[in-house]
């Protein structure tokens, strides 16, 4: 896993986003040691057009690797670590399926939890300025302190965030789990069977906003600081076998 360069390799984050996220847990499974650099929003962007030639986050690097996003690092480590830690099958029909499972939920159910959870965050100044800017460099983080209406209506013109994509992102969102509902119904450890893939990492770490996992690695406000809408989705979604699988993931595999 050339561990020769491990002390020196770098990851670049934008730490509230989910793609981070999904990185933190790819190299605590992969065994890759990093040092994070988180920066704010806006300022991530700088940083991996600088050291990653574009402006996607997150990005590991170090002297001899440049991986930008989540989906070329489980490729670049799964071709290199030992086979029990690989995430992509062997089989023609469970990589197909893992491929399937990556757009519903690295990208659908990524997208809607964003949505929901940010529409409903972003009004509140004070519990988001943290949230934003943390383990930042001090520069950045007195900026979005100090033009916090700017970072928020930037995320806001991304998301592009309205009371009706917030609610159909909600019913996205459940949507998705009612599908792993069904997948897990037959009593099967992972969704591939008995197998940890890149499946269940994508989804466990898409749902994380909707039931908040010990052991995230983002920076999130306490349950009991979030708005009501919030909380409750957290404790629908925690209810159903989809929400206490990614539970078990985060409680398996990450802490």
């Amino acid at each position: 896993m050339e561990s020769g360069k491990a002390h020196r390799t770098a990851l670049i984050t934008f730490p509230p986003s989910l793609d981070s996220e999904l990185a933190r847990f790819l190299a605590v499974h992969y065994g890759v040691e990093y040092e994070e650099q988180p920066h704010a929003f806006l300022f991530c962007s700088v940083a991996t057009l600088w050291h990653g030639s574009s402006v996607i986050f997150p990005v590991l690097y170090n002297d001899s690797l440049k991986l930008v996003g989540p989906q070329p690092m489980a490729a670049y480590f799964d071709e290199r670590c030992r086979p029990e830690l690989r995430l992509w099958p062997q089989g023609a029909d469970e990589k197909k399926q893992v491929t399937s499972d990556w757009t519903l939920f690295n990208e659908t159910l990524a997208f809607a939890s964003a949505v929901f959870a940010y529409y409903h965050l972003l009004p509140h100044r004070e519990m988001m300025i943290l949230p934003l800017s943390r383990g930042a460099p001090a520069f950045e983080q007195e900026c979005v302190r100090r033009a916090y209406p700017i970072f928020a209506g930037a995320l806001r013109l991304l998301l592009r965030l309205t009371a009706q994509r917030a609610q159909q992102s909600l019913d996205q969102i459940r949507a998705v789990f009612g599908q792993v509902d069904a997948r897990l119904a037959d009593g099967r450890k992972y969704l591939l069977g008995d197998q940890l893939t890149l499946s269940d990492l994508a989804f466990a770490v898409a749902a994380a906003p909707v039931v908040l996992p010990p052991g995230y690695g983002g920076p999130i406000p306490p349950f009991d600081q979030m708005p009501a809408e919030i909380q409750a989705a957290v404790k629908e979604m925690s209810a159903h076998a989809a929400g206490q699988f990614a539970l078990r993931i985060y409680k398996d595999h990450r802490q």
